[in-house]
């Protein structure tokens, strides 16, 4: 007759191979022997995976309780840490913030060991500025490598792999990215979730990058992924992330489905996390030139971060660009060391200041962009600072001094494989020489 030791072995075993009924159904064999902290730590991952969010993350706090009473720590910091993190993801920053300082306090008195890491780890993912996600994230690093605490290694280098990208050091970033994955495919990560996570990073660091092909492949693996372990909630954020790739090298169909599939898969499992996904459909809106579906998207979601670019760009397309302006400002504000995120800002920011007349101001973006370019040596960032340059020389009437740059970006653009910027730089270009040749500018 099977124990409830075995039942919970059982439980992980499943929990492992991804079995996500069947690790519900033992853990629950064990509670019915008796309160677990385990059991209900193991349900409430189960019901995650499932879909379940709400009942997944009440269990896991019950399980964090147990583990406070019983004076695991370590357990109950980690347990405090994901309560801490759905929350966020579920717009909820002040239960969030609570429960990121139940893990801390759990800690108190205690020698350092995993637990701080996975405090670090959630630090990094409330941390405002780039940098400081890099601190406490390399903290993470090192607690892990200390204690010997795989599952935290991989997250903390595939987390601050991310930031490094997003600071504009690509380099540095791609190999603490793909360093995290040779771990992971070394059978090293044991808790799919973790895992996913960092599947999530590599991807979003490879497309905020505009590492299209790269990006492609991996969201791929990661589709496929999501299908066999059956993990519901990370599979619509997968599917707006590669809608990204599918919008940048004019795929814009393929994009469209993508991105109503992850809505529809947001809708059923956690609404909150759909934010971001509208505004990728909006922005898409908005390049088919239905704006007033972008409108609608958008309404009410002024405040909303992932909203802010959307909205911006929506009202240059209405003529509206102080306003435009105004937002892009707000949102630059924001962005401090994230180069990848200043990027898309800046390049909207230019537009919107020559179309204001403010062609200083304009100049000024530009500038910071090219500043950008140089220091992080990326080529997406590059592109977008040569456009920007192009679109300030022609707006300031120097025809001559915006040629080279508009070439210089329709080269890069050609590269990247971005149809639709590139023609954005062949048409500054053609403005650029319609003076001097005008059967090569048509």
């Amino acid at each position: 007759m099977a124990t409830a030791r075995d039942d919970l072995l059982e439980g992980r075993r499943a929990l492992e191979a991804a079995e996500w009924q069947a690790a519900h159904e033992a853990f629950t064999r064990v509670l019915e022997a008796g309160d677990s902290a385990d059991a209900h730590e193991g349900i409430g991952l189960a019901l995650w995976f499932l879909g379940n969010v709400a009942e997944g993350i009440a269990a896991r706090e019950r399980a964090f309780e147990l583990y406070v009473s019983e004076r695991r720590c370590d357990d109950a910091a980690r347990t405090a840490v994901w309560v801490s993190h759905q929350h966020l993801l579920g717009g909820r920053a002040s239960a969030a913030r609570g429960w990121l300082a139940r893990a801390e306090r759990a800690l108190q008195d205690v020698d350092r060991c995993a637990g701080h890491g996975w405090v670090a780890v959630e630090r990094a993912r409330h941390a405002i500025g780039v940098e400081d996600q890099i601190r406490h994230a390399s903290r993470a690093m090192e607690i892990a490598r200390e204690t010997g605490a795989d599952d935290l290694e991989v997250f903390a280098l595939s987390l601050l792999g991310r930031a490094e990208v997003s600071a504009g050091r690509r380099e540095r970033g791609t190999e603490l990215l793909e360093e995290a994955m040779a771990c992971a495919a070394a059978g090293r990560v044991r808790n799919v979730h973790t895992l996913a996570e960092a599947y999530c990073n590599l991807i979003m660091a490879c497309t905020s990058a505009g590492e299209w092909e790269r990006a492609t492949e991996w969201c791929e693996l990661v589709d496929e992924f999501a299908r066999t372990h059956e993990t519901a909630p990370l599979l619509g954020a997968c599917r707006t992330i590669h809608a990204d790739v599918l919008v940048a090298t004019g795929r814009w169909p393929e994009a469209e489905r993508a991105l109503q599939s992850a809505l529809a898969t947001h809708a059923r499992y956690v609404p909150q996390m759909g934010a971001p996904t509208i505004a990728r459909l909006a922005e898409l809106r908005i390049r088919q030139g239905r704006l007033p579906e972008a409108e609608r998207l958008l309404t009410g979601r002024e405040e909303t971060p992932s909203a802010l670019r959307a909205l911006a760009l929506l009202r240059i397309a209405e003529h509206q660009p102080l306003a435009a302006a105004a937002l892009l400002e707000r949102g630059l504000r924001a962005t401090e060391g994230d180069t990848m995120g200043a990027t898309q800002l800046l390049a909207a920011l230019v537009e919107a200041r020559i179309a204001c007349g403010d062609l200083a101001g304009a100049g000024e973006a530009a500038d910071t962009l090219g500043d950008l370019a140089r220091t992080s040596g990326m080529r997406l960032v590059a592109a977008r600072a040569e456009l920007a340059a192009a679109r300030v020389a022609l707006a300031s009437g120097d025809a001559a001094g915006g040629a080279e740059p508009a070439r210089r970006a329709l080269a890069a653009f050609g590269v990247l494989a971005m149809p639709l910027d590139a023609g954005e730089a062949r048409l500054e270009l053609a403005r650029a020489i319609r003076a001097d040749n005008p059967d090569v500018a048509a």
